[in-house]
């Protein structure tokens, strides 16, 4: 009766100790799940912000400061609606004397571009455009057309800076960068006025760095070749990359040939801007 007695109060303390591990047991996987599940909540939540602030970023961009990439390369179209915003036509009135002494006068026309430097507007254009002018003329993009001056010239390098009174509004200026860093490959822009046709964009690629070229008796060193086609009133504009940055201004080309075109590095450009300090 006794071992019988003792046998029940052993196996109920068996059972209160099972029970009670039963009971431990689920209430810290009952603990554990709430954890976790706030700590994923967390998770999400800190996800949720995220993209929350990404999608408020990505709409205060606006379609105009970026190109759209199609594969490596850009949508031009887009490109060259950028672009011919800054793009000017630079005409230059030249005074002739014929073989009788007679004086008589023919207008040249070539490109420009608008920078800006130390705060203040300026169109950067070729030097032989505007060599021995009686009188200068620049015409933005909308048609507008005003006088301009000569603020500096460079034989040496076939650069000039032109001046005008334009208004402020009429003023978009591109981005010029190092030209240092160009390789042979890397694609090139033009945009200009060949022959008079304002608004004109060619495409080719660097074809060679550090061409010595020699126009007037003047040797330009550090020259860029590039396959993008010019033509006679391409000269003063700008030789641009795939993000419409100024990497040169078109100078020359050779008479007859296919791909073969001459811009001066925008690094030359940039050493003579801090001449006019």
């Amino acid at each position: 009766m006794e071992s019988t007695t003792l046998e029940n109060k052993k196996f109920k303390t068996k059972g209160f100790l099972l029970t009670t591990i039963i009971i431990a047991s689920l209430f810290s996987a009952v603990i554990a799940y709430f954890v976790s599940s706030f700590a994923y909540s967390n998770e999400i939540n800190n996800l949720k912000n995220q993209v929350l602030e990404l999608s408020q970023e990505l709409e205060s961009i606006s379609s105009n400061d970026f190109i759209t990439p199609i594969g490596d390369t850009v949508v031009l179209s887009e490109l060259f609606d950028q672009i011919r915003l800054s793009v000017v036509v630079v005409k230059a009135n030249i005074r002739q004397v014929n073989i009788f002494g007679r004086e008589y006068f023919t207008e040249q026309q070539g490109s420009g571009f608008i920078l800006e430097y130390d705060s203040k507007f300026l169109i950067v254009t070729s030097n032989h455009i505007i060599d021995e002018a009686i009188s200068t003329s620049i015409t933005f993009v909308n048609g507008t057309t005003y006088d301009a001056s000569v603020l500096y010239a460079n034989s040496f390098v076939d650069l000039a800076f032109l001046n005008t009174d334009a208004p402020e509004s009429e003023f978009i200026p591109l981005t010029i960068i190092s030209s240092s860093s160009l390789k042979v490959g890397n694609p090139a822009i033009l945009v200009g006025t060949p022959y008079g046709l304002e608004g004109s964009m060619s495409e080719g690629i660097i074809s060679a760095l550090n061409r010595t070229l020699i126009i007037n008796d003047e040797y330009i060193e550090n020259v860029i070749q590039t396959t993008a086609p010019m033509n006679p009133g391409n000269s003063g504009g700008p030789l641009l990359n795939y993000k419409g940055e100024v990497i040169g201004i078109v100078t020359a080309r050779i008479a007859d040939s296919e791909g073969i075109g001459f811009a001066i590095p925008s690094d030359i450009i940039l050493e003579n801007l801090e001449n006019l300090n």
